[in-house]
């Protein structure tokens, strides 16, 4: 072989090396797109399952904290029916005891006084038991509240926790992927 032919079949064996090269580098840069694609898509899909664990969280608190408000406003419905109940009990008895004292007045009896000093135990009696029920109905409201808040501060953590599992696996991802 003559040194022409030799230096022809060198220049097309480069010529060959460097279109090969170049398909390799295409091939090099396809796969890492499709690999970032790859790795993007499974970021977004992991985003997606914690916005939607999140957004659940978020309605059981919400939930929570309506139910809490509806537990509350029951409870001090029944002890303002309750205290007013009473209230007007007691103001029956006052009116008793005014009529009881009328009448004590015009009679001059020992009797009505009797009957009055009655009526004026009966109101001490009354005013006692609306003492207990004010105490009992914020005690009822205190336990209420407290099993409320106890419960939203459970889905609270729960959230916070599912956040940070959320960046963790966010950053684990980037980190696996860098």
């Amino acid at each position: 072989m003559g040194v022409e032919t030799r230096l022809g079949i060198n220049k097309q064996f480069e010529q060959q090396l460097h279109e090969r090269l170049d398909l390799a580098e295409k091939d090099k840069q396809n796969a890492v797109k499709l690999a970032k694609e790859k790795v993007g898509s499974e970021m977004q899909k992991a985003t997606a399952a914690k916005d939607a664990e999140i957004q659940e969280l978020k309605a059981k608190i919400e939930a929570e904290e309506t139910k809490q408000k509806l537990a509350v406003t029951q409870a001090l419905s029944a002890v303002e029916k309750e205290r007013d109940e009473l209230a007007n009990e007691l103001k029956q008895a006052k009116q008793d005891s005014e009529a009881a004292s009328r009448l004590a007045e015009v009679n001059l009896t020992k009797e009505p006084q009797e009957t009055a000093a009655k009526k004026d135990a009966e109101i001490q009696d009354l005013k006692a038991k609306i003492s207990a029920n004010e105490v009992t109905q914020k005690l009822a409201i205190t336990e209420a509240v407290s099993v409320v808040e106890k419960e939203r501060d459970e889905l609270k953590n729960g959230l916070k926790q599912t956040e940070l599992e959320k960046q963790l696996a966010e950053k684990s991802l980037k980190d696996k992927y860098k």
